[in-house]
Order: structure tokens, then sequence, then C-alpha cells
């Protein structure tokens, strides 16, 4: 397999993204704290092993903390690589992260994009606002949910952690 960065001309565009992903994790590696690199790569594993798209991670106090905004962004930079070793997505490796804002249910939201839609406030605020009211409508759910199993005895809100009704948790 030749080179892809010694022999541009020669490489093909799968190779040359996946130089492009190996050069930025070794980057990352350099510059991250190994903990966080981990949990990083951890998170990524996770992620392509579900075969990209929603993952929900559950995470302890410390992994919380290593969890920061910039381990985000660097998240969807990687995911964003990952995508432009697909054929035809080579245009990926390209797309930049864009910080969408606060909304009432969102906070600190980040997206992947092609770099024209980061240039595009009004399109920035149509994603976030997009989100606003998927995580409202989650959270409007949520409580619809815990209503109903508050109602029906199910609640594991006592103090034993145990719901009051039938013995279902």
């Amino acid at each position: 397999m030749p080179d892809a960065f010694e022999n541009p001309g020669e490489a093909t565009p799968a190779e040359v993204a996946r130089a492009r992903y190996a050069l930025y994790v070794e980057s990352l590696r350099a510059r991250m704290p190994g903990e966080q690199f981990e949990l990083l790569m951890e998170i990524i594993r996770m992620w392509a092993e579900a075969g990209g798209g929603t993952v929900r991670l559950r995470m302890d106090g410390p992994e919380r903390e290593l969890f920061t905004p910039e381990l985000q962004q660097e998240f969807l930079s990687l995911m964003g690589l990952i995508g432009a070793m697909q054929p035809g997505h080579e245009d990926r490796a390209d797309h930049v992260v864009a910080h969408l804002g606060d909304g009432e249910h969102t906070k600190g939201a980040m997206s992947l994009v092609p770099p024209e839609v980061a240039a595009d406030p009004a399109k920035l605020r149509a994603m976030r606002d997009k989100l606003e009211a998927q995580q409202s409508r989650r959270h409007s759910d949520a409580q619809t949910v815990e209503g109903i199993a508050r109602a029906s005895g199910m609640s594991r809100t006592a103090d034993d952690g145990e719901g009051e009704g039938d013995g279902v948790p």
C-alpha cells in the first residue's frame, strides 16, 4: 500500500482518509491528557461498534469531568474523519464543528457541519431550533412517563429505591 502522505498521487481516496484519521489521532494522543485521550478512544470505539448514529453514554463522576466541551468537539471531528472513509463522503473530512448555542433544553450544543453551513447563522439557528424541539419533546415525554409510573405505583422514588406498587422494578 503506498504511503498516502509520501506519495499522494498514488494513494486512493480511502487510503488518504485513513492516513488523515491516523495522523489526527496521533496528534490528539500527543496533546491530550492520557485519561482524556483514552476516554475519547473508548467513546469512538463504542460509537463505531454501534454503527454510528446516536449513542447514549453513562459516565461516572471522573469520566464526566473528563468529557469536556473540548473533548466533545474532538469526538465530532473524529466522526467526520471516520465518515470521510466512506466512498462518496470524502468531503466530510472538511466539515467543521459549529457551536449551535443554548436553548431552554439544550446547552452547549455542537454539530459537525460543512463549512458553508458553519458560516450561515440562520442555518445554525435552524439546527439549534430543531434540536431544541426534539429535546423539549423528550423532556415532555419523560415527564409523562414518570407521571404514569407514579400514578401506577411503579415510580422508583421511594427511600429504598423500589416502587410501592406490585413489586415490579
